[in-house]
This record gives structure tokens, sequence and C-alpha cells, in this order.
């Protein structure tokens, strides 16, 4: 709310602004003078309050108003025959200044089409341009003591009748599709379709397996602007990084409506990183330049230890420069826009590891290290159909998940030695985690719709994986209140995908009525949830009571308690990247075996016997 002063002042400065106007409007029209009088003033008040209440508050526009009031007559604009002047009038009431430049065109070229009329159209102009001189610096009403920019309001015509926007196709952009011959595995039964054989025949060679074909990304449709068109707050394009692969080029086209001066308008800029470039006049009718994506830093583990990793776009800007005045029609006006420069990059992965082989875990010795599982990891990684350094993927599961198991299972077989009664203690398993073979691709994607549409993750994964193969044997000779019992304990299972995952189409339901009973998620989650697997396999006891002389016999009473259970396969990121990291858990809940114990003398006892502590016996993940 404004001082009482500065409304005072406001006041004033309004009623000085009409005294003035109607001194002006009185010389310009002497005619009209003689026959108003004494209402001069009230008329040329209600000219200037019929023009507040359409909208127009701008001191230079209420002249301009109020002298049509001396050439048409008071409320002119709700006539028969003037509803040319209240289709502009009905404009936004922001736009006040091009209502009246309208209304001022419109008029003289009435005035030329009506025969007899008491104006001359030269008069009407040259009376419009004397008001504009000398009132064309003030304020808006309720503002008019406030400084106005030095930038005079345009005059002449000055507008962009249509823009265009489009990537020029001298830069292909490619996408890695399914390997030819291969069809997918049906979602809700898992079985394989078509020629998927061969695809997991291909999939089982590792990373000799034939690399996915590359696919030529479709052009995204040109995004043209008018007057019932802006341009939108964003635009999308899709390139690489200076040094990395070929780079899209942005072609801007302009066509002028109306041009206040060649050398100035319309006028084009582009600004980001590289600094600012500008274009004027005739050289806006067709430009265009390289646009350069954001350098995007590899994760730690190396390329292909993150899949879908949603990368971060350059954010640039885009201006349309010119006055935004037409003589008549809607106007365009200035327009700018973001432009965002995502990373094209298109990875593939083929991912291949030996399921485990059966072998004894004791005797351990105090100055036995880890033991190396004997699994062989295979990986081939791809950046826009380049090689790309995979060793150390290769090293995060060789050197990092496997050696983490068998650093558990040795753990595993020293604490199954220490349980109580336990003589002449046995260890064999084989614990594979992320065993089997995986292929994938990723990037991103431009959207169907053009230019002004982000552009989507494209996930196609294969999977022919078993997140867990578990075969642990514990065994020995558990002595306890005389007795002696052959006892084995044994856990047995796997967690298998054998699946097709994918967000292959911006539309799911088009890609649900191509491929029924294919998975096709709505996004990069939905598609690569099903990739993390949990599991909880139970264990199993036997025990083989041994003679004795007391005549005690040692039996089980009900089922082991405890599983060994985990986790593990794709999850979002844990290091505050946007991808998807590999990762596994894997937990020993406590193992309680239920006994009962028959004497001869003391009758039956029921009791409960640990064998292996609660314990976390890995936590990997490839970050």
């Amino acid at each position: 709310m404004q001082p009482l002063d500065t409304l005072a002042l406001e006041d004033a400065a309004w009623r000085d602004f009409l005294l003035r106007l109607s001194q002006h409007l009185a010389a310009l029209w002497p005619a009209m003078q003689a026959r108003l009088g004494e209402r001069q003033q009230s008329f040329v008040e209600l000219a200037a309050q019929q023009a507040l209440q359409r909208g127009v508050r701008q001191a230079s526009s209420v002249a301009r108003f109020a002298n049509l009031y001396f050439v048409w007559g008071p409320g002119f604009h709700d006539k028969p025959g003037f509803e040319w002047a209240l289709g502009i009038l009905a404009a936004p009431a922001e736009r006040d200044w091009l209502v009246l430049h309208q209304l001022v065109r419109r008029s003289i070229l009435e005035l030329t089409r009506l025969p007899g009329a008491l104006v001359e159209p030269q008069a009407l102009l040259a009376a419009d341009t004397r008001l504009l001189d000398d009132f064309g610096g003030l304020g808006r009403h309720g503002a008019m003591c406030l400084r106005q920019a030095a930038v005079p309001p345009p005059r002449v015509a000055c507008d962009l009748e249509a823009a265009e926007l489009r990537v020029l196709e001298d830069a292909a952009f490619m996408h890695y599709g399914l390997p030819a011959g291969a069809a997918l595995l049906d979602a809700k039964t898992g079985a394989k379709t078509g020629a998927q054989a061969a695809a997991q025949a291909g999939a089982q060679a590792g990373a000799q397996a034939a690399a996915w074909p590359r696919l030529a990304q479709p052009t995204p449709a040109p995004l043209r602007v008018d007057a019932a068109r802006a341009l939108p707050a964003r635009v999308h394009v899709l390139s690489h990084a200076a040094g990395q692969g070929p780079q899209a080029r942005l072609q801007v086209r302009l066509r002028s409506h109306a041009v206040c001066n060649g050398d100035v308008h319309p006028a084009l800029a582009f600004s980001g990183p590289h600094g600012r470039w500008s274009w004027a006049g005739h050289e806006t009718k067709a430009v265009s330049w390289h646009l350069s994506a954001r350098q995007q830093p590899l994760p730690a583990p190396g390329p292909g230890a993150l899949l879908a990793e949603e990368t971060a776009p350059e954010i640039q800007r885009l201006n349309m420069a010119v006055c935004g005045l037409r003589d008549e029609g809607d106007v365009l006006g200035e327009q700018q826009t973001q432009v965002w420069v995502w990373p094209a990059e298109q990875w593939w992965l083929s991912l291949s590891r030996q399921a485990p082989v059966l072998r004894s875990w004791l005797p351990v010795r105090p100055q036995d290290g880890p033991a190396r599982l004997g699994l062989a990891t295979r990986c081939q990684v791809e950046r826009n159909g380049q090689r790309a350094d995979s060793q150390r993927l290769q090293q995060g599961f060789d050197d990092g998940l496997d050696e983490a198991v068998a650093v558990a299972l040795r753990g595993l077989a020293q604490r199954w030695c220490q349980s109580p009664g336990l003589t002449q203690p046995a260890f064999e398993a084989s614990l594979g985690l992320l065993v089997g073979h995986v292929q994938a691709t990723w990037g991103w994607q431009p959207a169907s719709s053009g230019l002004d549409a982000a552009p989507w993750m494209r996930v196609l994964t294969a999977w022919d994986l078993d997140a867990c193969q578990a075969d642990l044997t514990f065994s020995g000779l558990l002595s306890l209140a005389g007795t002696q019992t052959q006892i084995s304990l044994r856990c047995l299972g796997t967690a298998a995908l054998r699946q097709t995952l994918r967000r292959d189409g911006a539309d799911p339901a088009y890609a649900a009525s191509q491929m029924p009973n294919v998975l096709n998620a709505p996004d990069v989650a939905g598609a690569l949830a099903p990739a993390h697997l949990r599991w909880a396999y139970p264990f199993v006891a036997s025990l083989q009571a041994l003679a004795n002389d007391h005549g005690a016999l040692l039996q089980q009473a009900g089922p082991v308690q405890g599983a060994l259970i985990g986790e593990a396969g794709l999850r979002p990121c844990t290091s505050g990247s946007s991808g998807w990291e590999w990762f596994a858990v894997l937990k020993l809940q406590a193992i309680t075996l239920p006994l009962s114990l028959t004497d001869p003398l003391l009758g039956q006892v029921s009791r409960s016997l640990e064998l292996l502590p609660e314990q976390e016996l890995l936590n990997w993940a490839l970050n």
C-alpha cells in the first residue's frame, strides 16, 4: 500500500497530465475546441477514464486514446460500425502500447476508406506523432513520479512472422538394438519367444558375444513458432561433448512480419559456456551452430559400472529480439528459451561370470589369506560403438565381490569349527553372487513429439543371471550329554533372473500393443526394479546317532531356525549419482537346531543348540 503523500503526489501528477493533454488537444483540433468550449476538460477526462477502464494505463497511450475521441467522437468503440475497435481493445491489458498503435493505424485506414471524412488521415497521423513526442516519456497511471526507462517505446511496426528451430541431419546419432534374429523373454512366463534361444547362446559367449547392432536415432521434428504458438520455455537437443563424437547442429530461421531497422532487428543471441554469439538483420534468416554437451565424469569403477545414469544437460539461452509491434493482428514479440543440450552417449555392456565350483574350506590355518574362488569375469563395454576400458569394472567383480565371498566362506568355516561340542568339522561350499550373463544398453533418446519435449532414458537389458547360487554343507561329529551324533547341515538355493527388461518407448501403451507379453516399463525404475532380487534359503539338518554305552539318544525336535538371506543385482546408486549400481548383501541368521535328548534314567529333555551365530557375511557395491 502506497503512503498517503505518495498517493497525493501521484494524483497531482495525473491531474497535471490531463490538464496539459487538454491544452495539447485544443491546439491540435481547434474546431473541436470551438464546439466543446468549457466542456473541453471534462471531455478529455471522460476519455481518460474510459481508457483506464479498458486497461490502458500508459500516459502516452491514454493521450492517443483521447485523441481518437476527437476524431471519432466519445465512446466510438461501442457504436455500430466500429466492431474493429472492440476487437483491438480486447487484447490483454499489458499490451496497451500495441492496442493504441493498432487503433491509430486502423483509424487512418478507415479514414482513407471513408468518403467525405471530416478528418484527413494525414491530420490524425500528425496529431498522433505530436502527442508521442510530447508525452512519450511519461509513466503509467499510479506511477507517474517514477523515473522512466531511457529507451523510447517503438513507433514503427517490427515483429516476427514466424521462427523455425530444427536439428540439421549432418551428424548421425545411433543407439543399440537387439541382435538380429533375437526375440524377447515373455514377461509373464519367462519362456523364450521366437529365436530367443539364439540370443541366449550368443550371451553365453560373454564378452565375445556379437555386439548389438547400432541403429539410427530418429531426427526430432522441427519446432515452428508463430503468433499462435509461442516458443516453449525449454528446447531439448542431444549432442556430444567436445572431442567425444559428432555434435548436433541447431538451425534457427526467422521470417520477419515487419522491420523497424534492418541493421538492428530481428536480433538473435545464443549464450552459454562459450560466451555470447549474436546476429542481426538479414543474418537471422538462417543461422546454424554446433551444440556441445556437458562433459560427464565417469564413475570411479570405470565405464559400465553404473547403468542408466541420467546425466545432466548443458543449459544455454536463445533470445529472439524484435520491437514486438504490428499494425494489425496478434503480435509474436520477443521470444526466449533455454536450450538444454543432453549427452547423446549410448552405452552397451556385456557381462559374463562363471558359476563357482564346490570345494572344501577346511582346514583353516592362521597364515591363510583370502582364498580366491577361481571365477573369471569377462566384460565388454562400448560407448557409441567404440570400446571402453573395462579393466576396472572387471576388477570390481573379481577383486571386490569374489574376494568378499571368499572371505565370507573362510569366516563361516572358522565359525563352524567353533560350534559347541563339534569335532571333526568339515565345510564344503560353492557360493556365487551375480553369476551368469547380462547384456544391456542405455542412453538418452529424443522425444518423438519434437524439440519441445524432454528426452527419455532408454534401457534395454537381457538377463540370464543368478543373483545367488548357494550350496553350503556343514558336517561333523556332535558330542552332547554323553551322546555322539553325526550332523550335516545344508543350505541350497538359487535366485534366478531370466527375463528381458526394457524401457524402449516413450509411449508404453504403443509398445505394449506391439509386444503384449514383453515387459516395457514407463520409467527407468520400473524397468530395472526386477533386477533387484532377494532371497532367504533355509537350512536342513540331518542327524545320525552313534551307539554309546549309556543308551542316550539325541534327535532333531523340529526344523532348523535361521536362514541364509541376501539381496543382489541393481539398485539406485548410493554414492550420489542417478545411475543404478551393482551390489550384493549377504547375511546369516542365527542357525539354531531344536534337539530332543532321551536318556534311560533322566527321561526326555528338550533343548536348543545354536550352531552358527548371526552375522553379516558381506556388503559390496560397485560405486
